[in-house]
C-alpha cells in the first residue's frame, strides 16, 4: 500500500509539473531570415507582431518546441501566423503556466516599441486549469474536483476574470497605442461528448462561461475576440479526429492541449482578425 501511494504521488507530481509550468521564464525574441517569396527580413511590409499568453498561446501540446521552460512551439499558432507574408513575430513572451497576473508582470513589459499586432490567449491558469485537470480527469478526487470547479466558477461569476482580463488588455493597449490591433483568442471545449469522463460536460460548460467573460472584457476595452469553440466542435478529446491531446502518462506535457492540427486551425481562425 505504501509503495502504491508513493508511485501515485510521484506520477501526480509529474502531471502537475507538466500542466502548471512556471510563467517566469524570460521572453523569447523571435529571430530568423526573411520568408520565402518576399515580404520578410527587412522588406518593411510585414506588421510587427507579438504573442502573449499561456500554454495555449505558447503552443504546448504541438511538439517541435523552441524551449522546455515555456513550451513555445514551432507548431503553435504564433509561429504559424509568423509564417505569413504579412506578419513578423518580433517577440514571443507567451509562456506555459502564465496567468493574467503573470502576463501583466513579465509579458506586457516585453512588448517592443513599434508593435502593430498582438495576440493573447489567457485566463485558464487564473481559474486553476492544472488542478482541475489533475483532480477531475487524471487522479480523480471527487471532493477536490468539486472544490476546484467551485472556485473556478466563482471567479468567473463574481467578475474576477472580467476585471483581470480587462486590466491586462488595458495594459497591452497602453504599450502598443491606439492604432495597433489586439486579438484575444478563446479556448476550445476540451471534450467530445458524450464522454467517458464524469466531469467533461461541466468543464466544457465552464470553459464557455470563461470565454464569455474574456470576450466581454476584451471587446469592452477595444480588442477583437476570436471564438474557436465552433471550429473545434467534433474534434475534442475522445472524438474520431481529435485536435486536442488526451492524457497519456508517456507524454504528460501535451495532455489537455491542442495538437499541431488544432494550433493550425487556431491560426486560420485568428488570421482574418489581425488584418
Amino acid at each position: 500500500m505504501n509503495a502504491r501511494k508513493l508511485l501515485a504521488g510521484a506520477a501526480a507530481a509529474v502531471v502537475i509539473t507538466a500542466l502548471a509550468l512556471s510563467g517566469a521564464a524570460p521572453a523569447f525574441a523571435a529571430k530568423g531570415p526573411g520568408k520565402p517569396g518576399g515580404g520578410g527580413g527587412g522588406g518593411g511590409k510585414e506588421l510587427a507582431y507579438v504573442a502573449l499568453g499561456d500554454s495555449f498561446a505558447a503552443g504546448q501540446g504541438g511538439g517541435s518546441y523552441l524551449d522546455t521552460s515555456c513550451y513555445r512551439s514551432n507548431n503553435g499558432y504564433p509561429k504559424k501566423l509568423d509564417a505569413s507574408r504579412t506578419l513578423k513575430l518580433t517577440a514571443f513572451p507567451a509562456c506555459a503556466g502564465s496567468s493574467t497576473l503573470d502576463a501583466l508582470a513579465s509579458q506586457v513589459p516585453a512588448i517592443p516599441a513599434g508593435t502593430q499586432r498582438v495576440t493573447l490567449t489567457i485566463g485558464g491558469n487564473d481559474v486553476g486549469f492544472a488542478t482541475v485537470m489533475q483532480n477531475c480527469f487524471v487522479f480523480v478526487s471527487t471532493s477536490s474536483c468539486e472544490a476546484n470547479l467551485a472556485t473556478a466558477e466563482a471567479m468567473v461569476s463574481d467578475g474576477t476574470m472580467y476585471a483581470r482580463v480587462a486590466s491586462l488588455v488595458q495594459a497591452v493597449r497602453a504599450m502598443v497605442g491606439p492604432q495597433a490591433k489586439i486579438v484575444v483568442a478563446g479556448y476550445p471545449q476540451l471534450f467530445h461528448l458524450p464522454s467517458q469522463y464524469a466531469y467533461a460536460s461541466r468543464v466544457n460548460t465552464d470553459t464557455s462561461l470563461l470565454n464569455d467573460q474574456v470576450e466581454a472584457a476584451s471587446v469592452a476595452n477595444g480588442a477583437t475576440f476570436v471564438d474557436v469553440e465552433a471550429a473545434f466542435t467534433g474534434h475534442g478529446i475522445g472524438s474520431p479526429s481529435p485536435w486536442i491531446n488526451g492524457f497519456s502518462i508517456f507524454n504528460t506535457t501535451a495532455a489537455f492541449h491542442p495538437n499541431a492540427t488544432g494550433y493550425a486551425n487556431y491560426a486560420t481562425l485568428i488570421a482574418p482578425a489581425l488584418g
